[in-house]
């Protein structure tokens, strides 16, 4: 009996599948030991599928922040683009207006130059453009904008040329007044406004508010016919023996980005 006892546990093991095998007796205890398994299966495979899903989710989030990455720089790319491209607009219009002045300028006798640097203190009032003697600016020649004069060439090297603008202190312009041709000359005003005056006209001189002055060939320092300014005051002080008038540049220095230079005369 002893001997039979360890076999016992065997021999029942092997009725059972006898039984299941040819009787389907287990088919309930098996279903229901699963149902009753199912949750230790599910929680012990859970780290291994949480480790899956975070992998997974960690390479789309990877994903999606090399995409933005991307699209951010795209971006960037095409607002520099259209940065530049709204500044070639605008350049191209400016130097539009400039090349279709409301006055006349001499055919093939104009340069276009663009404006490098500019300095507006009361006393000193100049401009460097960035085209010299290599491109035949030369000094005396005359600088205009869109619409009028600009000042006139003092100093020219191979590259760059300084402009004395019609408004520095020292810079005289023979001038005439479009509505009647009464002549004077203009200076600058050592002023922050960048207004002129103009010289020489007698009392009795015929100037009105509004007139407009151009260049005159007197002198031979400016063609004739250039757009200079507009009276903006006209005055009689007493023990002067000239009006005071004062004029204001047609040209905003301030605004010029692009110049021409004029080298031969109207």
């Amino acid at each position: 009996m002893r001997l039979l006892k360890p076999l016992v546990p065997a021999l029942i093991a092997i009725i059972l599948i006898v039984l299941d095998a040819r009787f389907s007796y287990l088919d309930n205890l098996k279903r229901n030991s699963t149902a009753l398994l199912s949750p230790v299966y599910f929680l012990v495979g859970l780290p291994s599928e949480m480790m899956n899903w975070v992998s997974d989710k960690g390479s789309n989030i990877e994903q999606l922040i090399s995409e933005n990455e991307q699209l951010t720089n795209e971006l960037f790319e095409l607002k520099a683009k259209l940065q530049i491209f709204n500044n070639l607009v605008l350049e191209n219009q400016k130097i539009s207006r400039l090349i279709d002045a409301s006055y006349s300028l001499p055919e093939n006798a104009v340069k276009l130059a663009r404006i490098k640097s500019i300095s507006q203190s009361r006393l000193k009032k100049q401009l460097v453009i960035n085209k010299g003697s290599n491109d035949n600016i030369l000094a005396s020649q005359i600088v205009v904008g869109a619409n009028g004069v600009v000042g006139q060439i003092i100093q020219s090297t191979p590259f760059y040329a300084t402009v004395q603008l019609a408004t520095d202190p020292t810079q005289h312009i023979p001038v005439k007044n479009v509505r009647n041709g009464g002549r004077g000359i203009t200076k600058g005003m050592a002023s922050s406004k960048g207004d002129m005056k103009i010289e020489f006209m007698p009392f009795d001189a015929d100037v009105k508010l509004g007139d407009t002055f151009v260049t005159s060939s007197i002198g031979g320092s400016y063609p004739a016919g250039y757009p200079v300014g507009e009276v903006i005051e006209v005055s009689a002080p007493q023990d002067e023996a000239f009006l005071l008038i004062k004029l204001k540049p047609f040209e905003n220095m301030n605004e010029l980005e692009f110049v021409l230079v004029v080298s031969e005369p109207l």
